[in-house]
């Protein structure tokens, strides 16, 4: 749930008492530690802000093509300079690229529609049209259609069926014209003609739910979910915008709570009848993950609560029959993570057309690999094999045994994803990628061609068409990263490590201000997120929303620094598994051994001032870090911290289930450990934040207090997990300040 941004901080202060650090080099004026920061301060805040959003200065297509069912022809945007470019047909055949029409002709007829001049558009959400004759498009609030032929520019209605192909509440049968809608808490089926075929509503606590990619191939059936959300615990946000509070409740499973309950459902929508489909036992994550290539099953997947359990089931939609089709387990450990379960179930099966098996992603020889099934689940063969993980398959050759995968196939860079064929009867894996990097390859309907797009740390985007023959590959969009370079911008500086074990290696980069001098010694700020499901290390020339941040608070005058610690997904099962029922053990130390290696050869690494920084996740672990290794670190700032009694399906599976493995839980919990605070510490939560509830910052202030220990709290109302807009960067801010205040600049 997210209230309207309100911009504004109320900031509580429990005053430390110990003496601010000055800022070495500078005027006395220049004070971060006021109401308000002079000049000097605020012109630094300025500067790490725009690395923050450097982003918006590089010039990009920001909208991925797309490709025709027929003749292996895409739609894509071309960028031209600061004037903005125009949308262009290419023919994957032929190589030809042809303009639907001129940049200026479409900047016209766009300024005609809209009233007003356009001189340079931006877009975000692009579809095909439902007969794939042109394509529909959003630009300031409204929406347009574009012929493949013709270069007309039309204004659209929102009930055009067209237009309404471009919302996330809507999804329109890939045959038979029939139309799916998301509503608050129900749905309905529109057919062809516009009248309703079937709707249901929802009821409290008890909500119907539209699958991803949920119609079958021929548009003959529909797959939805009704959650059942009653059993599970109501976390309160309180909205404090008025003298008269108003208080909703949010459903929220925390650790060793019930869990929802998400019932299957097909709809026919030839007779509008909506056949409930018998669930699984026991308590399970489950997940859709889309149709055979025929429409005759529909395929789904269930994590039991404690993850060690893993079954594909298929559902034949006609009868709504469900047959169990395998199963894999993992006593020991999980057989899958939190990385797969926010947006990578799709990519943990795959179904081989003419109902020739299945290939099923595996860490099961300590790599996650590819392995191939029949369709009665027994075990065939592994087709993907060696010290280095396949993250996706992307696809399967119409003719012949070519399998198309991504994967971190090179020696030294264990994070990058490039593109390979394999074969359906195993051997070893063709590189097909060109360049490093991060790599995402859309197929063409025909399998015959691909689009690479793909960049690096040194590399701004690219997208190619690429012929799977090989041969010359076709230019069609190039980053323009001129404005961005112009700023000043440092790349991150790349390091290798060894862990707390002495023995394995991580990766870490680390940001130097613009105007870095060699003959300074400057503070370190470390930024952790360590969550056991993600990477916070950028591979991409923009690299994520954390390494920008990063990159911003080094303009402030710190060398910024980051680290994947064991634990983190990419690398083998054995990396993985490290903090395996003990997370929050073992990451701070990697980061201290970390630290003190990259400052080893690095003199300008000041380690007498070292900074802690991380949200979410992150600032569980900021809190860790302040409190299992005060000494070490100076001062921390905790946003949004979550902990092992927050969401069941961000804990347990790493942790296994409270009543499995108590102690786990008692020891990476921060609260007692409280009265080991040395340093100074910052606490930041936005009062409406149903990701990592209020509670855990309330609980962890009462510890602090009950310890005597002085901190200092900002809380934010009415924000969301990350707050947003003005708010958004007054937290920004608000993190800058708090560092340089403690642990001043350059020396």
């Amino acid at each position: 749930m997210r209230f309207p941004c309100v911009p504004l901080g109320l900031l509580l202060t429990a005053l430390t008492g110990a003496p601010v650090l000055a800022l070495d080099g500078e005027s006395p004026s220049a004070d971060a530690s006021g109401p308000t920061p002079d000049a000097t301060v605020q012109a630094k805040l300025d500067v790490a802000n725009q690395f923050n959003r450097r982003v918006d200065l590089l010039r990009d297509s920001l909208v991925p093509p797309r490709w025709l069912r027929d003749q292996d022809r895409l739609v894509f945007w071309s960028r031209e300079g600061k004037d903005g470019g125009t949308w262009v047909l290419a023919h994957a055949k032929t190589g030809e690229l042809k303009p639907l029409l001129s940049g200026e002709q479409l900047r016209e007829q766009l300024s005609a529609l809209l009233g007003k001049p356009v001189t340079a558009p931006r877009f975000f959400d692009v579809a095909l049209a439902p007969d794939e004759q042109g394509i529909v498009f959003r630009l300031e609030g409204k929406t347009f259609g574009l012929g493949l032929t013709g270069g007309r520019v039309t204004l659209l209605s929102p009930e055009d069926r067209a237009a309404l192909t471009l919302s996330p509440d809507h999804f329109l049968a890939p045959r038979g014209g029939a139309l799916a809608v998301q509503r608050k808490g129900g749905f309905a089926v529109l057919g062809a003609d516009g009248a309703t075929v079937v709707e249901r509503a929802g009821e409290e606590r008890l909500d119907w739910r539209i699958a991803e990619r949920p119609w079958s191939p021929d548009g003959r059936f529909l797959v939805v979910w009704r959650d059942d959300l009653r059993a599970v615990h109501q976390v309160p946000v309180v909205d404090y915008s008025d003298a008269l509070e108003k208080v909703t409740t949010v459903p929220y499973a925390k650790t060793g709570t019930p869990l929802p309950r998400s019932e299957l459902h097909v709809v026919e929508v030839a007779t509008g009848r909506v056949t409930r489909i018998p669930p699984v036992e026991g308590e399970t994550y489950d997940f859709f993950a889309g149709w055979n290539p025929e429409g005759t099953e529909a395929l789904c997947l269930h994590l039991s609560r404690d993850a060690k359990r893993l079954d594909l089931t298929a559902v034949t939609p006609g009868t709504g029959q469900r047959r169990h089709v395998l199963r894999e387990e993992r006593p020991e450990t999980f057989v899958a993570g939190l990385d797969f379960a926010v947006g990578g179930w799709a990519k943990q099966v795959t179904a081989l057309p003419g109902g020739r098996g299945y290939l099923w992603m595996s860490e099961r020889d300590g790599w996650r690999h590819v392995y191939a099934y029949d369709r009665a689940g027994k075990l065939l063969r592994q087709l993907t094999r060696g010290a280095f993980p396949v993250h996706e398959v992307v696809g399967v050759a119409q003719q012949g045994d070519a399998l198309y995968v991504l994967a971190s196939a090179e020696s030294g860079a264990p994070y990058e994803q490039l593109f390979y064929r394999g074969s359906l009867k195993g051997g070893a894996l063709k590189r097909l990628s060109s360049g490093s990097g991060m790599h995402r390859i859309t197929l063409s309907p025909s399998g015959q061609h691909y689009v690479d797009a793909w960049s690096s740390r040194a590399q701004p985007r690219l997208r190619e068409l690429v012929s799977m023959e090989g041969g010359k590959r076709v230019r069609l969009t190039t980053a323009d990263a001129s404005e961005l370079e112009a700023l000043g911008d440092v790349r991150p500086e790349p390091f290798i490590v060894k862990a707390a074990d002495g023995v394995t290696p991580l990766q870490g980069v680390l940001y130097k201000p613009r105007d870095f001098d060699p003959a300074k010694r400057y503070p370190v700020l470390a930024y952790i997120y360590g969550g056991p499901f993600f990477n916070l290390l950028p591979w991409s020339y923009i690299g994520n929303s954390m390494s920008l941040t990063a990159s911003g608070l080094a303009q402030l005058g710190f060398v910024t620094v980051l680290v994947d610690p064991r634990g983190g997904p990419g690398r083998s099962k054995a990396f993985q598994d490290a903090n395996y029922g003990c997370v929050g053990q073992t990451e701070i130390p990697d980061y201290v051994t970390g630290l003190k290696q990259a400052a080893s050869t690095r003199p300008w690494m000041d380690l007498e001032r070292v900074g802690l920084y991380g949200h979410s996740w992150g600032g569980y672990f900021a809190l860790r870090g302040m409190l299992t290794a005060p000494d070490f670190f100076k001062a921390g700032y905790a946003a949004a911290p979550g902990a092992l009694t927050e969401e069941a399906i961000i804990n347990e599976p790493y942790l296994n289930l409270p009543s499995a493995n108590p102690q786990g839980y008692a020891v990476g919990d921060n609260l007692p450990l409280a009265g080991k605070l040395k340093g100074h510490l910052r606490l930041m939560h936005g009062t409406s934040d149903v990701n990592a509830t209020l509670s855990v910052t309330m609980r962890m202030a009462d510890a602090l207090i009950r310890a005597g220990k002085h901190f200092e709290l900002l809380i934010m109302p009415g924000e969301p997990h990350s707050p947003q807009g003005a708010a958004g960067r007054y937290y920004q801010d608000d993190v800058g300040l708090f560092f340089l205040r403690t642990l001043g600049a350059p020396r």
